[in-house]
């Protein structure tokens, strides 16, 4: 293999790879990307058995191969040389050259055959979106994915499809709960799956990265997204995720609607004092607005009031500030609105009028 490309593309391409593939060298070879090289172009392959990525880039290639190597070796090589002189990459006699300028690396290779191969996407499901929909979908809900591993269901994000051609990605981890929804132009079969965490991740930075459409393809074992270059492929959690639908709210007569970042700030001010560890703000709303206070074992407290619209019995009610800061972080309207019902009951958190994001927080008792 002889390969001739530019140095930023390729750094891109091998930092993606990099965040693929196995750390803890469970399984050596997965501690490696592999690289197959054809008429024009360079791809880039790293899994970990769970999650897989494939990339190419244009290149001039004299000789075609293919070969692995160490992903971490590679970034940390590319990442130090001139950005602006191309990078060569030469095999042979079990070693990779990477040459760039006056620099000069041999790097260890293994054989390409040993390296796991990506499963064919059978009876899969079609799904065509923007990127833009999609990266704004994962941003608005993977705050809210547990990290319990006991509860291996509530990692990663569910991702469905309605019979009103909505694909909706929701997200909880028992305390609280996301949201978020688009509308497809084309029909999809109905169906849900579970996607982990890692997957969703990834699938967020591709969809920044790119402009235009996405696809999805998703069968029962596990989901692919297409997105130009970029194939990100990755097993499903084999679960059933909880019938969220009973969460949300439907009934909750109480509205307030307050500036966004306002509240944010009273928030922030507020949790300089409240417990370090639940985070536990007070919520007084009534007719004069909403009085939001903490205070800690040390009996240090704060208090401050903020203008609010609000409609409804005076109800004083307890939250974990940390989580309705989480939730203003990535509503995007310059107000919110909240649904409440009594002290006891979870309320329903959007931006105001727009319901494509909904969040539903359960309250804690102070």
């Amino acid at each position: 293999m002889k390969v001739t490309l530019s140095r930023t593309p390729l750094l891109q391409l091998v930092q993606r790879c990099q965040s693929i593939v196995e750390k803890r060298h469970t399984i050596p070879i997965l501690a490696n990307v592999l690289i197959e090289t054809n008429e024009d172009s360079l791809r880039m392959t790293a899994t970990d058995l769970e999650v897989g990525i494939c990339s190419r880039i244009e290149g001039t290639v004299k000789e075609s191969g293919s070969i692995t190597v160490s992903a971490k070796k590679l970034f940390d090589i590319i990442k130090e040389l001139d950005q602006n002189l191309d990078v060569s990459l030469t095999t042979g006699d079990g070693f990779i050259m990477i040459a760039s300028g006056r620099s000069r690396f041999k790097v260890i290779t293994q054989s390409a055959e040993a390296y796991p191969a990506m499963t064919d996407q059978e009876n899969a499901t079609s799904v065509i979106l923007p990127a833009t929909a999609l990266a704004e979908m994962i941003g608005a809900t993977s705050f809210a994915m547990s990290t319990d591993e006991t509860r291996k269901y509530l990692t990663g994000t569910l991702f469905e499809l309605d019979e009103e051609q909505n694909i909706r990605l929701v997200t909880t981890d028992g305390h609280r709960l996301a949201l978020s929804e688009y509308q497809l132009e084309q029909v999809a079969r109905k169906g849900s799956c579970i996607v982990p965490r890692k997957a969703v991740v990834e699938m967020r930075k591709l969809c920044d990265e790119h402009q235009g459409d996405v696809e999805l393809l998703i069968n029962d074992s596990q989901i692919r997204l297409m997105a130009g270059a970029n194939t990100l492929t990755s097993k499903l959690i084999d679960a059933r995720f909880p019938v969220y639908q009973d969460v949300i709210p439907v009934d909750n007569p109480d509205t307030a609607k307050m500036e966004r970042t306002v509240l944010d700030q009273v928030l922030r001010r507020n949790m300089i004092v409240a417990n370090e560890f639940t985070h536990d703000i007070r919520l007084i709303f009534s007719e004069k607005g909403v009085d939001i206070s903490a205070q800690n074992s040390e009996q240090e407290e704060s208090d401050e009031r903020i203008d609010a619209d609000y409609t409804g019995q005076e109800i004083a009610i307890g939250f974990n500030g940390r989580y309705l800061r989480d939730v203003l972080s990535v509503i995007h309207t310059d107000s919110i609105c909240m649904e409440l019902k009594d002290e006891l009951s979870p309320i329903l958190v959007h931006g105001e009028d727009s319901h494509r994001s909904r969040y539903v927080i359960m309250p804690m008792r102070i």
